[in-house]
């Protein structure tokens, strides 16, 4: 089960790249979370780790991956 900030993050991911087809950009993930910028990378790093996310060339967020969408937690 992800960390609240953790499936936070991959939510906004995945709706961004559904609905706006395009990554958040950092500013917007600040505002949308709440959370401060190095909270977020760290968010981030540990959803590459768990494989959730494919971020080829950290810290550019545009070339984010979204590669599950759902909390593999929660069924």
């Amino acid at each position: 089960m992800l960390p609240d900030l953790d499936r936070k993050l991959l939510r906004i991911l995945f709706n961004f790249s559904i609905q706006r087809r395009r990554m958040p950009m950092m500013g917007e993930l600040e505002r949308m979370t709440g959370r401060r910028k190095e909270d977020i990378l760290e968010g981030l790093r540990a959803l590459e780790r768990e494989q959730y996310i494919h971020w080829p060339d950290p810290p550019q967020l545009q070339d984010i991956l979204v590669l599950e969408a759902w909390d593999r937690g929660i069924h």
